[in-house]
């Protein structure tokens, strides 16, 4: 019961605030690179819910090269001090130049990952991390800033906290999607 009534309320803080600002709803492709001492590459998908501009939540799935499975959580803030925009050339891909936007941002945000071995196969080991990411990426706004591709890489290092306390390999997740805006 719990669960729902704050299940409700979360939903409920994302459309006030959506009110407020503007709400983006979108997917990206997912690549996950580790170089620890095994090296593993996981392509992914994510459903990226965005609540504000500055403000990202993407649920994360991945499958590694050694059958592994990950499912996770990301949430990542751009502050608006740190996007630089790009394009202020005098082109414009549109008849009107604020039709468009190229960016470039810097964020920090954080992660909760759950990686179970052999497609969710509870019996093997289940390892459960979390940590700090810094987000480095390039966006496109076009058609009113309604429409958004982006694409980013973000450097992350967390601690494993299950099956023992741990720091992880340093990883590099990069992201290529698209999102669109409800203003």
């Amino acid at each position: 019961m719990k669960k729902k009534i704050l299940l409700v309320a979360v939903i409920l803080c994302i459309f006030t605030v959506s009110q407020v600002h503007s709400f983006g709803v979108g997917a990206q492709a997912n690549f996950y690179a580790d170089f620890g001492e095994e090296g593993m590459y996981a392509p992914g998908f994510s459903l990226l819910l965005s609540p504000s501009r500055t403000f990202n939540i993407a649920a994360n799935y991945y499958i590694d090269v050694y059958s592994d499975s990950i499912v996770g959580l990301t949430m990542d803030f751009v502050p608006t001090g740190l996007v630089f925009n790009i394009s202020r050339s005098g082109m414009t891909l549109l008849a009107n130049p604020k039709a468009w936007a190229f960016n470039f941002n810097l964020g920090l945000g954080g992660f909760f990952n759950i990686r179970f071995a052999e497609f969710f196969n509870f019996q093997d080991e289940v390892t459960v991390a979390g940590g700090v990411r810094f987000p480095i990426g390039f966006n496109f706004l076009f058609a009113g800033h309604r429409f958004e591709i982006f694409t980013h890489v973000a450097p992350s290092l967390g601690i494993n906290l299950s099956p023992k306390f741990e720091f992880s390999n340093p990883f590099f997740p990069v992201a290529l999607g698209a999102r669109l805006w409800v203003k």
